[in-house]
């Protein structure tokens, strides 16, 4: 019989609640990362006692053997910041951030697990980031895992993170076992998050299209961004933007490729496809604003032209925290041609208003 994850009972939900310390902070110098992670020890327990069998979808052979060996090495390196409240807070407070939005990453969707061993897989981890969150709860907001392996399971997963653990939205993949996010299998899950009305937030591990990219870590500088686009693409193109106007949905890195080459979608949907026109009622680019967006683009003529696209409203400062050791901060407030007034949204208001934090 299959180890279950061990998780501690009657964790304290996160706080839904700001104090007076953070309502008395500069607010021309507030932070909120958008865009960090934690690892899970259960999780990674329960998945040794669940390995992945197989290759293909879902499989680790998604990422290259190499690649893996670098990111356990990584780990052991960045383990005290991925496991540890008090040394994350030392970190926030040197980089000068106020709050942090706390997810898991590799491997935490599990999607290749059965339905219900992603549900106990995904089930831990959540109640892991409520108690992560709860050791400093005006510091840290957590978002939780769902296991989209079951798009039912993936519902009442999400109805608990927000009711009973006080997380503030969704952790997906960028494809559920090769199946593209906007496929009518997944709806069940779009209509609860809408109904909630609680955020998604889209971040892909490794890529589908891994023959090509198992060299030189193009899984990750090429495979990802290219998973971002895709994920965009179903949403738009399958009629859930549509289908769902009140959907929140923020595509991580920046959004990938498409947001700087949309001009060839917009081409092609007015010009050769009609199928494009089925479900999508607009044309590709009129759905960039649609869409949030972290600022883990890393060159810097990159984040006015995103801003100039989809609108200052639609951007959070995002570092992809402590797996990317960049200036995140400095990244934002050294960029031209954005103004004061956006650069405060883009620093907190726009993640204060997606995830409701109180401040």
């Amino acid at each position: 019989m299959a180890k279950k994850p061990a998780r501690k009972p009657a964790r304290k939900a996160a706080s839904r609640k700001a104090p007076a310390s953070i309502k008395r902070r500069s607010m021309k110098d507030f932070c909120i990362d958008m865009h960090t992670h934690i690892r899970v020890g259960p999780l990674l327990d329960y998945v040794r006692h669940n390995p992945i069998k197989g290759d293909g979808p879902g499989t680790e052979d998604w990422f290259a053997a190499s690649s893996i060996s670098g990111l356990g090495e990584r780990d052991k390196a960045l383990w005290p910041m991925l496991t540890d409240p008090k040394v994350r807070l030392r970190e926030m407070d040197r980089q000068g951030v106020d709050i942090q939005v706390i997810s898991t990453n590799y491997p935490v969707t599990c999607y290749w697990m059965d339905a219900h061993k992603g549900l106990e897989a995904a089930r831990v981890t959540n109640d892991t980031i409520a108690e992560f969150c709860a050791a400093k709860p005006d510091r840290f907001v957590g978002i939780g895992s769902m296991p989209l392996q079951d798009p039912i399971r993936a519902a009442r997963e999400l109805e608990r993170c927000v009711k009973e653990l006080g997380l503030r939205g969704a952790w997906i993949n960028s494809n559920i076992r090769a199946k593209d996010l906007g496929e009518q299998e997944f709806r069940p899950f779009w209509a609860k998050a809408q109904e909630l009305d609680v955020p998604v937030f889209v971040h892909p591990l490794g890529t589908t299209d891994i023959t090509r990219l198992k060299k030189f870590f193009l899984w990750n500088t090429i495979g990802q961004p290219y998973e971002e686009a895709l994920a965009m693409t179903s949403l738009v193109y399958e009629g859930i933007m549509d289908d769902y106007p009140k959907l929140k949905v923020c595509i991580c890195h920046g959004g990938g490729y498409l947001p700087y080459y949309i001009g060839r979608s917009d081409h092609a949907y007015e010009g050769n496809s009609a199928h494009q026109q089925d479900k999508a009622k607009k044309k590709p680019s009129q759905y960039l604003k649609r869409f949030f967006y972290d600022t883990v683009i890393f060159d810097p003529d990159m984040l006015p032209y995103l801003v100039k696209k989809a609108g200052a409203s639609q951007v959070m400062m995002g570092s992809d925290w402590p797996l990317v050791r960049t200036d995140a901060v400095g990244y934002v407030r050294r960029a031209k041609g954005i103004s004061e007034a956006d650069k405060q949204r883009i620093m907190w208001k726009n993640t204060a208003e997606f995830l409701k934090i109180p401040l």
